[in-house]
């Protein structure tokens, strides 16, 4: 950069020798703020230079860098297993929604035993066309002998860009 012998300033008003206010750090700190920093200027050199669109270019790089952090953070969630039922069908909804719908999704289901006494073995999908940016429908398949205690998800996506 042409300015980096050029520091930031922060030009403010001279704050006079009478000024001592009293009281708690933070009420301290307020008044400062108020009486001082407010009517403060910053000079950053150079700052002049940068166009509208260059902003806008900038700003637009933070929020494609937002949405991967997004992206990358995933969702999870548990669903308790309706006791005796062969299968369940039951609707996620995301608590914010993920950038797009080409997420993966895993499952896990818990026994509360070492040993399944059930006569099959867990099954799970998704409902054909539920799976959206918002959540997906889950359909599960096991047999109360199984001793299911809870089916855990959780999506993730990871961004190609």
């Amino acid at each position: 950069m042409q300015n980096q012998s050029s520091p930031v300033q922060i030009l403010s008003p001279v704050i006079p020798s009478s000024w001592c206010p009293s009281g708690s750090f933070a009420d301290i700190f307020n008044s400062y703020n108020q009486l001082y920093l407010n009517n403060s200027t910053v000079n950053i050199p150079g700052l002049n230079q940068v166009t509208p669109q260059q902003i806008q270019t900038i700003n637009q790089n933070i929020q494609n860098l937002q949405n991967t952090i997004n992206a990358f953070a995933g969702r999870s969630g548990s669903i308790s297993p309706l006791p005796g039922t062969a299968t369940q069908v039951t609707p996620i909804a995301f608590s914010t929604p993920m950038p797009n719908a080409n997420y993966q999704i895993y499952i896990e289901f818990q026994s509360s035993t070492a040993t399944a006494t059930g006569s099959t073995s867990q099954y799970w999908s998704i409902v054909s066309g539920t799976k959206t940016v918002n959540g997906f429908t889950l359909r599960t398949q096991y047999v109360s002998g199984d001793a299911i205690t809870a089916i855990n998800w959780q999506v993730f996506s990871i961004p190609t860009t």
